[in-house]
């Protein structure tokens, strides 16, 4: 299976049309986003257009952002999807480790891929300050629970890969510091390919309507 990993578009329809583009280029099999698109039009124009199976976690920034149709499924929980469980947590807060180690307690941890917007504590959570962001509560779940894969954004500066115990650990914030790179990731071998998402470097077809453009329309 071969996953493309993001996170943190902030409204940047350059590097939407990028995801896109590259979903097609690279036969994608699942899309996964760790959220903040910054604007849920954005966002919801961007959803309509992802043909492959799609997971997304709202980020700090996703407030009220609710959508989902036949590829693309926003939110909490744990959804199947061939060999595969994806555990889905987004927004700013830690979860429950033991409830959460609950909900997956009959999915092995290597066909485990657990997606949340803030990163886990100590593991590429470094801000521009190097103070830690990440959450303690995420760094248990992995020592216990060991999924193939854990996929997070958030801190920008700090966007890479590495091996934590037997997670693949993927931070994916794509603008600013995290310069456009996302990662495709061959399952269950872990083979990693990165990609340049950003907007100088690639083809962009995707278009979003305006915020004032929305507005006079309502209006007509």
């Amino acid at each position: 299976m071969k996953l493309l990993c993001t996170s943190d578009i902030h409204r940047n329809a350059a590097v939407a049309g990028n995801i896109l583009q590259t979903i097609e280029n690279e036969n994608i099999d699942v899309f996964i986003n760790a959220g903040d698109f910054l604007d849920n039009q954005f966002a919801y124009e961007f959803f309509k257009k992802l043909k492959v199976r799609s997971f997304i976690v709202r980020g700090n920034w996703d407030s009220g952002m609710d959508y989902n149709s036949k590829y693309v499924t926003v939110g909490d929980g744990v959804f199947r999807y061939g060999e595969y469980s994806f555990l889905c947590v987004g927004g700013g807060r830690p979860f429950g480790v033991d409830e959460t180690l609950d909900a997956v307690k009959d999915v092995d941890g290597e066909k485990l891929v657990m997606i949340t917007h803030y990163p886990p504590y100590g593991i590429l959570d470094s801000a521009w300050s190097n103070a830690h962001a990440g959450f303690m509560e995420y760094r248990k779940f992995l020592s216990v629970k060991n999924p193939c894969m854990h996929v997070f954004g958030h801190i920008h500066e700090s966007n890479g890969c590495e091996m934590t115990g037997k997670t693949l650990a993927i931070n994916c914030a794509l603008t600013d510091h995290g310069m456009g790179r996302g990662y495709i990731v061959d399952l269950p071998d872990k083979n990693i390919k990165v990609v340049n998402l950003n907007e100088r470097k690639h083809y962009t077809p995707f278009k979003v309507q305006s915020t004032l453009s929305r507005i006079i329309g309502k209006r007509k």
